[in-house]
């Protein structure tokens, strides 16, 4: 596997700063997090608690900014999703407004995907190999370019879509491939966790190999 410490392998231009590198993403961020709250105001707060975050990072320390921000974004819009649902069951906050994606029609979507990652990494750890997990979850979850899941993984691009299309398939057939512990999908689970909180792609490729 290649050392990941090299910006240059992750198309990052050490000589910005945070602003012209926020500023860079904020469309793109601002876009992922209307699609799931549903709302251009709170979408906006989000953003400017990311950049807030994001000002008290090393830019040494980052290997792929947009994986890293938009991470950071996806966090806190889960969290935020969560608190409200606690909050409305609580009887203590107005309703939240309905998002516009499938897959966050509810705030109780959200808290349900939330309780279902340790179910979700069992049915990764066993049906698909080291390099299919890491792909699917730099591809579908972090957002990662194939050039750059590619130089991970030291195939090509092309075969990278055609492992993520595998990876698809083999999920579906719910025919288990591998043997795993609940040990296994623990450490996974607070490395996901932790990735989502720092950024840290490093330690999350490190468990999934």
């Amino acid at each position: 596997m290649q050392d990941l410490g090299s910006s240059e392998k992750w198309g990052f231009d050490s000589s910005m700063n945070h602003l012209e590198v926020f500023a860079e993403y904020r469309s793109y961020l601002f876009t992922l997090a209307y699609r799931m709250l549903g709302s251009v105001m709170d979408a906006e707060d989000l953003l400017q608690e990311t950049f807030l975050r994001w000002q008290q990072t090393s830019l040494i320390d980052i290997r792929s900014p947009k994986a890293f921000l938009s991470t950071v974004v996806k966090h806190l819009c889960l969290n935020y999703l969560q608190s409200a649902r606690a909050r409305r069951e609580e009887g203590s906050s107005e309703p939240l407004e309905q998002s516009g994606t499938e897959n966050f029609q509810d705030p109780a979507d959200a808290e349900e995907l939330a309780d279902s990652l340790t179910s979700a990494f069992l049915v990764l750890l066993e049906r698909l190999s080291p390099k299919e997990r890491i792909v699917f979850l730099l591809r579908e979850v972090f957002d990662c370019e194939y050039d750059e899941i590619a130089a991970i993984i030291e195939k090509s691009s092309v075969s990278c879509r055609q492992m993520l299309r595998r990876a698809k398939q083999h999920i579906l057939s719910e025919e288990p491939r591998y043997e795993a512990s609940s040990d296994q999908v623990e450490t996974l689970l607070r490395q996901f966790n932790s990735t989502c909180a720092t950024g840290d792609l490093q330690g999350l490729i490190s468990v999934l190999s």
